[in-house]
């Protein structure tokens, strides 16, 4: 998976940098309201191409057709990663300091900069909370010291933090390394692999424990504090170190899980097949009458996985029975009727990130998918989860890599 970790240090450093620094396009209007309905525009982050290259955040109104680049468009970055969260974004600088810092669209539809930077810590994950917070946790792989914070994103600044033992939760010698931070019925839902670090390696150097189980740690939320673990046996744990993806609460109120079983390698493959789990709401407990195996559906294991809406995920996964890695392909998994519809129109394609850069729409059947062909270049495909047929879009051209998409309005 050499692709995918270069990926993750030169395409989310290089969105981060693009979210974080300030540049010569940054203006002092006044941002609009962010309550305010408005004007939208969708928002790219990509590093382009060539050593030394830069990377940036880039806008357009249509995702359609035609191109997109950051020539006479948007700004030079330098940060890790991004939440959106009350129409800004956070940029998160994964370094020691942690700086994150708030961007918008001002009234000419130009990302600027919406506010100060403040200092947190190297995030690795986070997930929104309501309308107006978002939490953000540091890497606990070698520390074992699990950190999280929360960020007000109205007054743009630090509301809490907690420190937890991560051996405590697992009750052994492993740490508990949580693979994705998700709100569900006002608590923080905390998936986690367990993992013991070996001194004087490099953070991710160490032994894996049970990978045949599901994990995930249940915190308060304002407070987080940690207050238990609820588990299954009957697929892998829950995604991957920082891939923010995984589990979704979603319109009715319960909460689906998915497993790759395979953790991005063969060293962390899963005997388990590769499937969806659901907890009932306000359960706090996995539903053991529902087991989704989607390996058995599709013949291979799930790579990633988002949600679209009405009960239905885009999912990639492996086409090779065996693969952890490599070529996939686009389904749409229905977790009502337990059903698969392959995705008409994306080409097999080479999975390259940590996780799948995508942006649903608020109709809950349309999903902008963005993707590598095979000569190099970034495109958006607008998939119909109601027929599973997709549309070639904009163009992002000179990406070298793509982190990210989404919408903001002004």
């Amino acid at each position: 998976m050499k692709k995918t970790t270069n990926f993750l240090i030169t395409g989310m450093l290089g969105m981060a940098v693009l979210l974080g620094a300030c540049s010569k396009d940054k203006t002092p209007d006044a941002p609009v309201d962010p309550g305010k309905p408005g004007r939208s525009k969708y928002v790219f982050v990509y590093t382009g191409k060539g050593d030394g290259a830069a990377t940036y955040i880039v806008s357009t109104d249509d995702i359609t057709k035609g191109g997109v680049s950051s020539t006479n468009n948007g700004v030079e970055v330098d940060a890790w990663s991004f939440i959106v969260q009350n129409n800004t974004v956070f940029a998160q600088a994964y370094n020691e300091q942690g700086l994150v810092r708030p961007f918008r669209l001002n009234e000419q539809g130009k990302i600027f900069e919406a506010g100060r930077a403040v200092t947190t810590f190297r995030t690795g994950v986070s997930g929104k909370v309501g309308s107006d917070f978002w939490v953000g946790g540091g890497d606990p792989r070698s520390s074992g010291v699990g950190e999280l914070y929360r960020f007000d994103a109205i007054n743009l600044q630090l509301a809490g933090r907690s420190t937890t033992d991560l051996k405590k939760i697992t009750g052994t010698g492993f740490n508990a390394v949580w693979t994705g931070l998700f709100e569900v019925d006002n608590k923080i839902y905390l998936p986690y692999y367990k993992f013991k670090h070996t001194p004087g390696g490099r953070v991710y150097e160490g032994e894996y424990g049970s990978l045949d189980s599901t994990w995930v740690a249940v915190f308060s939320y304002p407070e987080l504090k940690y207050e238990k673990t609820i588990s299954d046996d009957r697929t892998g744990f829950i995604g991957d170190w920082s891939s923010q993806q995984g589990l979704k609460q979603i319109e009715n109120g319960d909460t689906y899980a998915w497993s790759t079983a395979s953790g991005d390698g063969e060293q962390r493959t899963s005997t388990k097949p590769s499937g969806i789990v659901r907890i009932k709401k306000g359960a706090e407990q996995f539903d053991k009458s529902y087991f989704f195996n989607i390996e058995a559906a599709v013949g291979s294991k799930i790579c990633r996985g988002e949600y679209i809406g009405k009960g239905k995920f885009l999912m990639a996964v492996y086409t090779d029975a065996k693969a952890t890695g490599g070529k996939i392909k686009m389904i749409i998994a229905d977790v009502f009727n337990n059903t698969v519809t392959p995705v008409t129109g994306v080409p097999v394609h080479e999975f390259g990130g940590f996780k799948l850069i995508v942006y649903a729409e608020q109709d809950g059947k349309t999903i902008n998918y963005v993707m590598e062909d095979s000569a190099g270049e970034y495109y958006v495909y607008i998939i119909n989860a109601d027929n599973g047929t997709a549309t070639k879009g904009v163009h992002i051209e000179g990406a070298a890599g793509v982190t990210a998409i989404s919408k903001l309005t002004y």
